[in-house]
């Protein structure tokens, strides 16, 4: 499920279901990919993507827009 607000689409949180190696989330490419564990949350917010890591620490990692 997204909420729309405006034309845009804000994708809801993902919590990581395996063990996963990211590139690109939704329409966000990353700087760098990122390894997310199972368990972990996935969420984006001001130009980055977020990963809430088991510790309880968020981990940011910078993506571009690719639209």
């Amino acid at each position: 499920m997204a909420i729309l607000l405006g034309d845009a689409r804000i994708p809801p949180t993902e919590q990581a279901d395996r063990l996963t190696l990211i590139d690109r989330w939704c329409n966000f490419v990353l700087d760098q990919p990122v390894l997310v564990y199972p368990g972990e949350t996935i969420r984006q917010e001001d130009g980055h993507l977020l990963v809430q890591r088991l510790d309880g620490r968020v981990d940011a990692y910078a993506a571009g827009m690719n639209r």
